[in-house]
C-alpha cells in the first residue's frame, strides 16, 4: 500500500534530559514528499521557545548544571549568555502554536482535517524522547481526540531512523553506537553545527531519505508474496 502521508522529520533541543518534564527550547522540522522521497522545498520550519520555568521565574537557577554546559559548549558561549537568549525567546504558548500552523499546512487534504490526514512523525530517537515531549504538550494545549492522545501525527506509523540504524546494523560492529553523531561519522556528515535542532533535522532527513529509497529499490527485487508457502 502505498503511502501518501508527508513525513515530517522534526527535532527538539530542550532545557532538561527527562522527557517527562523538560521543556523545548527550540522546535525545528522538515518535510519529505511520499511520492518523490524527496526534501520538500521551502519547508523548514525553525522556532525557538521561552521555558516554562523562566517564564515563571526570570532569575530561575538550573539544577542541572550539565544542560547549561552542554548547550554553551554547543553554541560556542557562556553560560549566562544561553540563559539570557532563552529569556529573550518567544513564549511556548506562542511558538507551539506556530508548530502546529506549520504542521496543518503538510496535511493529505485543505478540507476536513484530521489526524489520519496529517503528517507521519519522523527523526531521531524520537520515540524515547521528543514524541514523548509532544505527546505531553499536546494535551497541554488541547490537540488531542477524544482518547487523549496528540493529533498532530498521523497515529498510525512512527519513523524512528535510530530503529533503522538497528535493523541494518544490528550484526555490524562497524558502528560503534547508535548515536546521530556516530552515524554522522561513520557516514561522513559534517558535524559542523551539530545539535542545533534545524541542522539536525537537516542531517536526519538526509539519511532518511537515502534508507528509504534503499528500502524501495530493494523490495522491488525481492517476492514476499507466498514467500512462506
Amino acid at each position: 500500500m502505498a503511502n501518501k502521508q508527508k513525513i515530517c522529520v522534526f527535532d527538539l533541543e530542550t532545557d532538561g534530559t527527562d522527557p517527562e518534564s523538560c521543556d523545548p527550547v527550540q522546535i525545528a522540522a522538515i518535510m519529505i514528499d511520499p511520492i518523490s522521497l524527496e526534501i520538500i522545498d521551502d519547508s523548514e520550519f525553525n522556532i525557538n521557545c521561552k521555558p516554562l520555568s523562566l517564564e515563571k521565574n526570570k532569575s530561575y537557577a538550573y539544577e542541572d548544571s550539565d544542560v547549561l554546559d552542554f548547550h554553551a559548549k554547543v553554541s560556542n558561549t557562556s553560560k549566562e549568555k544561553v540563559l539570557a537568549n532563552w529569556n529573550n525567546y518567544p513564549k511556548q504558548s506562542s511558538s507551539w502554536k506556530m508548530f502546529t500552523s506549520y504542521l496543518e499546512k503538510y496535511h493529505t487534504r485543505s478540507t476536513r482535517k484530521s489526524q489520519f490526514s496529517a503528517p507521519i512523525a519522523a527523526g531521531y530517537n524520537i520515540n524515547r524522547f521528543d514524541l514523548k515531549i509532544i505527546n505531553r504538550l499536546s494535551k497541554k494545549y488541547k490537540n488531542i481526540n477524544k482518547e487523549g492522545n496528540s493529533t498532530l501525527f498521523y497515529p498510525r506509523d512512527v519513523i524512528d531512523i535510530m530503529n533503522i540504524l538497528f535493523y541494518w546494523f544490528e550484526s555490524n560492529n562497524e558502528l560503534e553506537k547508535y548515536t546521530l553523531d556516530h552515524f554522522r561519522d561513520y557516514v561522513g556528515i559534517s558535524k559542523d553545527g551539530a545539535h542545533d535542532a534545524l541542522k539536525d533535522v537537516k542531517d536526519s532527513a538526509e539519511i532518511l531519505v537515502r534508507f528509504l529509497k534503499l528500502h524501495r529499490n530493494l523490495s522491488k527485487k525481492i517476492k514476499f508474496r507466498n514467500s512462506f508457502v
